[in-house]
């Protein structure tokens, strides 16, 4: 009898002991396999991952450092024509065994005013353009202005006045590769009024310029007919926002519906401090003529 009571309370302790730590340890042998396992397969993704950006950097390292090589070899040429009044020439660079071919132009003019001449370098690979503009001082070149445009988006460059100021401006047309809607866009480095030196960069989409009112006019991002359009002035090297005009919509029976009048605001709907400036019965006729207003009619 003793024996069995011996027995019996040795086995109630284990199954107890057991109980316990089985309350505290939800752990099983399949989860722990489960857990090295994810570990694991984590450690060799983050691994696969470090090793990748490696490769990575280390390539943009080497076309770095060509870039560097083909802009050094086109100064170089440049500097051995710096006296001419104007040079131009092209050519292709083709290097690493013909992994880096490069379009190289070469341009040395009075691109933007009378008193100083500038040289432009624009080389151009199938990834990137970049665009250096130099200024020709005391029989030498001083960079002033660098570019970097992904070459799907880049449309072209041209040299106009901008703002009306009476002074030729350096403009970058590119185009969105990705989204929706129309996206063409302008990117704006204008000259100083010391004739030698650019702003930073002001970028438009879907601008329309009037240099004669300083006036800058577009079409926002959106779906054709249910977008807004701007208008800016130039301040200097700041723009200020005019106005934004887009169509009145009201909500009828849980939809979203026309009223056809147009909205005049300080800036767009879903934006802060939005306050309508006007309420009229048709577009203001100074935004008919802008590029992309048949975008902002929409095609119904």
């Amino acid at each position: 009898m003793k024996k069995a009571v011996i027995i019996l309370t040795i086995f109630g302790l284990f199954t107890g002991s057991c109980g316990q730590a089985t309350k505290h340890n939800h752990k099983t042998p399949t989860d722990t396999i489960k857990t090295i396992i994810t570990d694991t397969t984590l450690d060799k993704k983050e691994k696969e991952r470090l090793e990748q950006r490696k490769k990575i950097e280390e390539q943009e390292r080497i076309d770095s450092l060509m870039n560097a090589e083909v802009l050094n070899e086109a100064l170089n040429i440049a500097t051995q024509n710096i006296n001419k009044k104007s040079f131009y020439t092209e050519y292709n660079r083709i290097i690493e065994n013909g992994y880096y071919d490069v379009k190289v132009e070469i341009s040395l003019a009075y691109h933007f005013t009378k008193n100083y001449p500038h040289l432009i370098i624009r080389r151009s690979s199938i990834a990137d353009v970049y665009i250096d503009i130099f200024l020709k001082d005391n029989n030498s070149f001083e960079k002033v202005l660098s570019h970097k445009q992904w070459t799907m988006e880049y449309v072209n460059d041209t040299v106009q006045d901008i703002n009306g100021d009476g002074l030729k401006d350096f403009v970058v047309d590119t185009y969105g590769v990705s989204g929706c809607c129309l996206k063409a866009f302008s990117i704006v480095y204008l000259l100083r009024p010391d004739r030698k030196t650019f702003s930073n960069e002001f970028e438009f989409i879907n601008p329309t310029f009037s240099p004669k009112e300083k006036i800058i006019r577009g079409i926002c991002y959106g779906q054709p007919g249910e977008t807004e359009m701007y208008k800016y002035k130039w301040n200097g090297e700041k723009v200020d926002t005019l106005e934004y005009v887009y169509y009145e919509i009201i909500k009828r029976e849980k939809k979203w519906e026309k009223t056809g009048k147009i909205i005049v605001s300080t800036n767009r709907p879903h934006e802060d401090n939005h306050k309508v400036l006007k309420r009229l019965n048709s577009v203001p006729n100074e935004y008919k003529k802008i590029e992309g207003y048949d975008w902002f009619l929409g095609f119904e």
